[in-house]
């Protein structure tokens, strides 16, 4: 290939990769954002020059030429003002997920300024972790030269949805169109690009029926694994009223019914009459005035809201025990990260997939995402069996190890050489 060729000197791969990520324009800030981040400091470190599209975030804040940032949408401040007024209801409503996410466009997006920076940019590749993100490429394709288009399958959006008016799906069909069916819309949304990286095992099935240039790259800890000193997480304790002998459960994520399920924990943690128990929920979302509202009488119940990424390691390191409920998961950051600060796990059967229980199989501890007094049991379990928190422990430290940030760079970096080099990821 003789653009490839062209890019090489000495050995080292001078492959421009872009990445955009325009999901944060409604507010999103999760998994998609923190891989945006590291891909983009930590691609360069493996030959790769890398550029970021998108808006600003706690994990990319400050401007470079390699960066550049979008404007704030008028929707976004409309949805932080309904969470403001807690108008919670509203916001949780089929019908409003419906409307608010049917309103996305490109429209206050300066596709002018877009078209100029990939110009200048001139990317090989270009990498896209949500659905906005198609629908701003799309209007984009003819701009975007010869770049192979990369799609990040992070909003699964590959998986059986109940109805096709499920707001994950931004609202019918991907962007292409009014009611024609969601196996049609994955169709066009999947082959829409060039290369798709799937989570895990059940993602890859799903894509490979409508792209086979598929490929798996695991989730890992994106946190760097730094030890607190115990003076600095008794201050911690102490502010956050958590007692020397309390026993910690932690929640940490977003606070979002729909996927989340944080309601079956604190349901099945209020009804464990021990006082010495603490549940910390940390994290921002649009259910958490409803699941304030049903811990409002249970002050073992404590809420932090969304805390900086660098206090992350602080409240991973006060939890005896880290509990994820979730109805579903592409494959879920924070209990790797969990788990690489030791923390045993107890997880919902529908928050892990068949690549983490062929990994591990019968030695996680799990329970069903809806069964409340199953929860409350595996819980009064685990603080009851020495032998079963040191087993899960030792259980985390192998999950850290199998889902390091090192091995997640390095091939995200495999694959963006393969394709550009070979036009496959297989």
């Amino acid at each position: 290939m003789t653009g490839a060729t062209a890019r090489y000197s000495n050995g080292v791969s001078m492959v421009k990769v872009l990445l955009i990520d325009v999901s944060s324009r409604l507010g999103a800030v999760g998994g998609a954002q923190r891989v945006a981040a590291n891909l983009l400091y930590e691609l360069p470190k493996r030959g790769i020059e890398t550029f970021y599209l998108g808006y600003e975030t706690e994990y990319i804040n400050k401007k470079s030429g390699n960066i550049f940032f979008l404007r704030n949408s008028k929707q976004k401040n409309i949805k932080k003002s309904f969470e403001r007024h807690r108008l919670n209801k509203i916001i949780e409503s089929r019908l409003f997920r419906i409307a608010y996410y049917s309103a996305y466009s490109i429209l206050g997006i300066n596709t002018v300024e877009i078209k100029q920076f990939i110009k200048n940019v001139n990317p090989d590749i270009i990498m896209a972790s949500s659905i906005q993100d198609y629908i701003v490429l799309k209007s984009l394709r003819s701009y975007l030269g010869n770049a192979k288009l990369v799609y990040i399958e992070h909003a699964n959006a590959s998986g059986s949805y109940k109805g096709s008016f499920d707001y994950n799906i931004l609202s019918l069909t991907f962007g292409t169109g009014s009611f024609v069916g969601l196996k049609a819309a994955q169709s066009r949304f999947f082959k829409f690009f060039d290369a798709i990286v799937a989570l895990n095992k059940e993602q890859y099935n799903s894509v490979k029926k409508f792209n086979g240039n598929v490929t798996i790259i695991h989730s890992s800890s994106l946190l760097q694994n730094q030890k607190i000193s115990e003076i600095k997480l008794e201050n911690l304790k102490s502010k956050l009223n958590i007692g020397k002998s309390d026993k910690v459960i932690l929640y940490l994520g977003r606070l979002a019914e729909a996927q989340k399920n944080v309601s079956t924990l604190i349901l099945a943690f209020k009804g464990i009459p021990d006082k010495s128990m603490k549940l910390l929920i940390v994290g921002e979302g649009k259910s958490k005035p409803l699941y304030e509202e049903m811990a409002s009488n249970d002050k073992r119940i404590l809420f932090t809201g969304r805390v900086s990424e660098d206090m992350l390691a602080y409240y991973y390191s006060v939890a005896d025990l880290y509990v994820l409920p979730s109805v579903w998961e592409s494959f879920n950051a924070t209990f790797i990260e969990a788990a690489s600060f030791g923390i045993p796990l107890l997880l919902s059967l529908k928050a892990v997939n068949e690549d983490i229980i062929n990994k591990f199989g019968k030695s996680l501890y799990l329970f069903e995402p809806k069964d409340l007094q199953g929860l409350k049991e595996n819980i009064m379990g685990f603080f009851g069996s020495e032998e079963l928190r040191e087993r899960l422990k030792a259980l985390s430290s192998q999950i850290a190890k199998e889902y390091s940030k090192e091995n997640q760079m390095n091939a995200y970096a495999k694959m963006i050489k393969t394709l550009y080099e070979e036009g496959s990821v297989e």
